[in-house]
């Protein structure tokens, strides 16, 4: 018997339109914007210490780098989703 994943309405957008998505052409261009976005971003955080079970930690690590980001940046993606997300 599988475990069938549960996806959000944007993983569930992005495997419903997979097939239709356009490549990147030029990635370094795209990169060098990514950087650029991720350093001013970086500027307006606060660090925190947070302890988080293995297991979750893991997790958050596998999912990270399937969509080929750093588990820090991912975790705190969920954080802002839900912190900006209607109560």
């Amino acid at each position: 018997m599988s475990k069938k994943t549960h996806l959000d309405d944007f993983e569930q957008d992005i495997e419903d339109h997979f097939e239709s998505l356009s490549p990147v052409h030029d990635i370094e261009s795209e990169m060098m914007k990514l950087r650029s976005a991720a350093l001013s971003h970086s500027r307006r955080k606060k660090a925190i210490t947070l302890r988080v079970h293995e297991a979750d930690l893991e997790a958050m690590r596998i999912k990270a780098s399937k969509l080929g980001i750093p588990y820090q940046t991912y975790i705190n993606m969920l954080i802002h989703k839900d912190a900006t997300s209607g109560v």
